[in-house]
């Protein structure tokens, strides 16, 4: 089974680590580590959150991106 790795902003990220609901793939034990390269190839190795799923909270892999800057606009061409 493939996934596709959460994506959070650096501020989302920020937010969660505040309250201990994220952090850096050295936190993890090697073995979550190689199941999480395993289980998502997209994710970039470096960061996990907690997120509701569908059976309560996971704790998965996750990719940051950069927050949105004044101008930046969207696939639809409208302000982000």
């Amino acid at each position: 089974m493939s996934g596709v790795a959460d994506v959070l902003t650096r501020s989302e990220y920020n937010r969660k680590k505040k309250f201990r609901q994220a952090g850096t793939a050295a936190e993890l034990n090697p073995e979550t580590v190689d199941r999480f390269k395993l289980s998502y190839p997209d994710w970039k190795g470096k960061h996990w959150h907690v997120s509701p799923g569908r059976f309560g909270l996971y704790m998965g892999p996750v990719n940051l991106t950069r927050d949105p800057q004044p101008g930046d606009t969207d696939s639809t061409g409208g302000v982000a």
